[in-house]
């Protein structure tokens, strides 16, 4: 079967994301365990740590989407493509993948529309640009597309062996 190898390149983007993402879910049990220690412990609610929590979230997630399409994580159903051989596997794959790449386009054009309007719109506890959050959805868009791309090339590069080999 198929294995594919990060370059450099790869490697370091996906320290980069997996740094952030360790970064920012120690941000939220942080705020978190403050929020609890203000609200039950001092009877003091803050506004703008759930406000933080809720956005620091958002992109938490958005950012894990990514390395789940790089990692293949994601759920998949495949009773049926099991049964076909390896190289109809690759194809159908491919055919996948551009459909993601397709799908993740639109996220990154309409992102950046919602990006474009909510620029001058505050949020209400942190008083941050709202399109600081929405970006998150561009940001998702072009990771998911550059993940795709380089499945789909490691897809070619396997097809192509195979066909060599044949």
């Amino acid at each position: 079967m198929r294995t594919s190898q990060d370059t450099g390149f790869v490697k370091y983007i996906n320290l980069i994301i997996k740094t952030c993402l360790v970064c920012m879910m120690m941000t939220i049990a942080l705020l978190t365990l403050y929020q609890i220690i203000m609200r039950y412990g001092l009877s003091k609610s803050s506004s703008w740590s759930e406000e933080a929590i809720r956005f620091t979230f958002i992109w938490c997630s958005f950012l894990a989407v990514s390395i789940g399409i790089r990692e293949k994580i994601h759920i998949g159903i495949n009773v049926v493509v099991q049964f076909f051989s390896e190289k109809v596997q690759s194809a159908i794959e491919i055919v996948s993948y551009t459909l993601i790449i397709a799908f993740s386009s639109q996220l990154v054009f309409y992102g950046a529309k919602l990006v474009s309007s909510t620029q001058f719109q505050s949020s209400p506890a942190l008083g941050i640009p709202m399109s600081w959050v929405y970006l998150s959805v561009p940001t998702m868009g072009v990771l998911i597309i550059f993940y795709s791309s380089l499945e789909i090339l490691s897809l070619i590069k396997f097809l192509i062996n195979n066909k060599q080999k044949a």
